[in-house]
């Protein structure tokens, strides 16, 4: 297109730029430091940059380790197929359906508005209950999922009182704002959470415990940090935004309005949330009949009520079709997943993760404080440039060598690395949420300033608090 052959677009930098420096690294003979690693090394830097700069979309990047695992043969394609049907793609695209299932009946916007019914009508009010809200709904759905079914309601309340130009109102900026963080800081308090923590949950169960990951485990060890970034984070909103106005005129009565022009609850949206409630409990109680039903993972759990919604019938039709569903489906986010799995397995199996740890280890000292400092800081930083699940993809499997070459326990490590990944906050390719409200016009220089400052203050929260779990509770390290 004219676009893409303009010589001044970026994009052909970016497109360009990282594939030739791939090529150098393969090509360039670095002593001491063999062609697996080179490629590999090569592979992360190329697909980091495409991740940031996205001068394509980022599930194409997801697929980059097939093609050149395929042509530069530093590890058999073989080795990373199954990336791209583990079963935590099963389970995205399982609560994907059921997602998809909500929106087709409007039940997301029943449950954002009931739970905005709630809310009084001070703009700080509103602003810290929303933040709350999305943090709540994210700890068991995917941040995307929250922020694309909240933000559309907070848009249509701020045009329902006069604020059509978002990036112009401190207020409307300030909403989104408090809704995407939301979803970031909520995003780690389940499994259920997203792709990062069921990616943490796959390297885990892969290179560390080598048996199921029960969904409770995380509940009592990441929760904690989740509560704690969580009410950091609320005390930051409660100041960090100043509305132009103190209130807000019959913000109460229009979600009423909202709720009763919805009417009843209708039988599809209750087969909606059957299905999602049984699916979540079945993830959350599996240590209970997991003897009886080996195979009845989460993944499989949420891929049967998904497949159920499209077999129920309502009136003699479909209560989800596939030509419904289709277009509305996140695959985008689904291949993001698996290549960002796939790069987790091509820097372990290579050894690339075990060459970048020995490189980290004489900056981690011998564990300890200074220890959970860097990882916490590299995979904060990580997180604000690239999407969460790629940030965890890179910052777990370097977590776990370097972690195993001082002879420490991984673990602990691992559960904080894999909080910090979530708290991206800053820019749009920070997370789902941050994404999201850039599309619907939030002031990104206020979402960047402000974002700045929560990330300081997360990054503090988080090594002391983790620092300080990992070493006074000798039950952290279990898995």
């Amino acid at each position: 297109s004219a676009l893409m052959s303009a010589p001044n677009d970026p994009r052909i930098v970016h497109a360009l730029g990282a594939p030739a420096l791939f090529l150098v690294l393969i090509a360039l003979p670095l002593p001491g430091v063999p062609y697996p690693i080179r490629g590999s090394l090569g592979l992360l830097i190329w697909m980091s940059w495409w991740w940031i700069a996205q001068p394509v979309h980022l599930a194409v990047t997801g697929f980059l380790p097939l093609a050149v695992l395929a042509v530069f043969g530093f590890l058999p394609v073989g080795e990373i197929l199954g990336s791209y049907a583990e079963p935590l793609v099963i389970l995205l695209l399982g609560a994907n359906m059921l997602a998809v299932l909500w929106s087709r009946w409007g039940l997301d916007r029943r449950i954002a508005l009931v739970s905005l019914l709630g809310i009084g009508t001070g703009t700080r009010q509103q602003i810290l209950a929303w933040f709350v809200i999305a943090t709540a709904l994210s700890a068991i759905l995917p941040n995307t999922v929250v922020a694309a079914a909240m933000i559309p309601i907070v848009v249509a309340m701020l045009r329902f009182i006069g604020i059509e130009d978002i990036g112009k109102s401190a207020f409307g900026s300030a909403l989104l704002i408090a809704v995407a963080w939301g979803t970031s800081v909520g995003g780690s308090g389940t499994p259920m959470g997203g792709a990062p923590n069921l990616l943490t949950v796959q390297f885990l169960q892969e290179q560390l415990t080598h048996h199921e990951f029960l969904f409770t485990t995380w509940l009592t060890h990441v929760l904690p940090l989740t509560v704690l970034v969580a009410l950091v984070s609320f005390g930051f909103m409660r100041f960090a935004f100043r509305p132009e106005m103190e209130r807000v005129e019959g913000s109460h009565e229009y979600f009423r309005g909202q709720l009763q022009e919805l009417g009843k609850m209708s039988v599809p949206e209750k087969w909606g949330l059957v299905f999602f409630v049984a699916a979540t409990l079945l993830a959350f109680t599996r240590q209970l009949y997991s003897s009886l039903l080996p195979g009845l993972t989460p993944a499989y759990a949420f891929l049967g009520f998904g497949i159920l919604g499209f077999a129920v019938r309502h009136r003699g039709t479909p209560i989800l079709t596939w030509e419904y569903a289709q277009p509305r489906m996140v695959w985008g986010l689904i291949y993001l997943f698996a290549g960002g799995s796939a790069l987790g397995q091509i820097l372990s199996q290579t050894g690339t993760a075990q060459f970048l740890a020995n490189h980290l280890l004489a900056l981690a000292g011998g564990g300890g404080l200074v220890a959970v400092a860097v990882f916490v800081l590299a995979t904060v930083v990580l997180t604000q440039i690239t999407s969460n699940t790629a940030a965890v993809a890179i910052a777990v499997p370097i977590t776990i060598s370097t972690f195993q070459s001082l002879h420490v326990n991984p673990i602990p490590m691992v559960y904080i690395v894999a909080a910090a990944g979530n708290y991206g906050l800053m820019l749009p390719s920070s997370s789902g949420g941050p994404a999201i409200a850039a599309g619907y016009g939030v002031d990104l220089k206020r979402m960047f300033g402000a974002g700045l400052k929560l990330t300081l203050l997360i990054l503090v929260t988080l090594v002391a608090g983790g620092y300080w779990l990992a070493t006074f509770w000798p039950a952290f390290g279990a898995a």
